[in-house]
C-alpha cells in the first residue's frame, strides 16, 4: 500500500511534467499572466468599501511659554474611518493627510477636548466618514510654568534620610556648586517642593577625609527641569566632638 504522502508526491510529478520540458519564453508567459491576474484582483478589491483604523498626526498649539501639560501629549489620534480602499491604501502611506491642529485652552483640572473637535477631525480626513473616535476619553491637563529657587543641603543616610545644616556636630561639610538650583515646571509640582532640597552622596568618605563627587538630579519630579543636570559636591568628613570625661 502506498501512503498519503507518495500518493502526494506522485500528483505532483504529473502536474509538473508538461511544464518540465518547456522554453523559458513560456515560464515568462505564466508569470506575467499571474502578475495581471494579482494586479486586476487587487484593483478589484481596492474599489470596494472598508472600515479601518487610522493614526491622524496632531500638532498642539497654546502658549508653551506659560502653561504645561501634565501629561503627555498624543502625537497621533487614533480614529476609526470608512471610505473607498484606494482612499484608505492613500491615508495609511500619508498621503493627502493633512494635519490636526488642536488649540486647547490651557486651564486648572482635567479637561476633555470639546466637541466641536470632532468637526476639525473630519474634515482632515475627507472624504473619508469618521465612525469613532476617542474624543470623550482623551484628557488634557494643564498647569502654569513657575520658576523656583532651591537651596541644596545634604541628605545623610546614616541619619535616617534627614537632611543637616553642614553643622560639624552632623559630621559631614558639604559645598555644592551650584548652591542653589534653579528650576522650572508645573506650578503645583513645583510649590510641592521642599525650600532645602535634600541630595544624597554617591558615597560618605572616612573621618579626616575628603571627597568629590558629580551628581545626578534624578530625585526630581519628571515634570521639573532644572537649569543643570548635575551638580559638583565637595563633602569633608569632620570628627565628631569629644565628650568631656567626668
Amino acid at each position: 500500500m502506498t501512503g498519503p504522502l507518495t500518493r502526494a508526491g506522485r500528483f505532483l510529478r504529473w502536474f509538473l511534467r508538461p511544464f518540465a520540458s518547456q522554453e523559458p519564453s513560456f515560464y515568462r508567459a505564466v508569470t506575467a499572466c499571474l502578475l495581471a491576474a494579482g494586479l486586476f484582483w487587487q484593483m478589484n478589491a481596492l474599489n470596494k468599501t472598508y472600515t479601518t483604523r487610522l493614526d491622524l498626526p496632531l500638532t498642539w498649539r497654546f502658549d508653551t511659554a506659560r502653561f504645561v501639560s501634565l501629561r503627555p501629549l498624543l502625537r497621533s489620534l487614533p480614529v476609526t474611518v470608512t471610505g473607498q480602499g484606494w482612499r484608505l491604501l492613500r491615508a495609511n502611506l500619508g498621503l493627502g493627510l493633512r494635519v490636526l491642529e488642536l488649540h486647547p485652552v490651557p486651564r486648572g483640572g482635567t479637561r476633555y477636548l470639546p466637541a466641536g473637535v470632532r468637526r476639525d477631525v473630519q474634515n482632515a480626513l475627507d472624504p473619508l466618514k469618521v465612525e469613532e473616535w476617542p474624543g470623550d476619553t482623551l484628557r488634557l491637563a494643564f498647569d502654569r510654568r513657575a520658576t523656583r529657587r532651591l537651596a541644596l543641603v545634604l541628605a545623610d543616610d546614616t541619619l535616617g534620610g534627614s537632611t543637616s545644616n553642614f553643622r560639624p556636630k552632623r559630621r559631614y561639610l558639604a559645598r555644592f556648586e551650584p548652591a542653589i538650583l534653579l528650576v522650572r515646571g508645573p506650578a503645583t509640582v513645583i510649590a510641592g517642593l521642599p525650600d532645602r532640597f535634600p541630595l544624597l552622596p554617591n558615597d560618605f568618605p572616612a573621618p579626616g577625609d575628603s571627597s568629590d563627587q558629580t551628581l545626578a538630579l534624578h530625585t526630581l519630579p519628571p515634570q521639573v527641569r532644572p537649569a543643570v543636570s548635575e551638580v559638583r559636591l565637595h563633602l569633608r568628613a569632620v570628627a565628631a566632638p569629644r565628650r568631656n570625661a567626668k
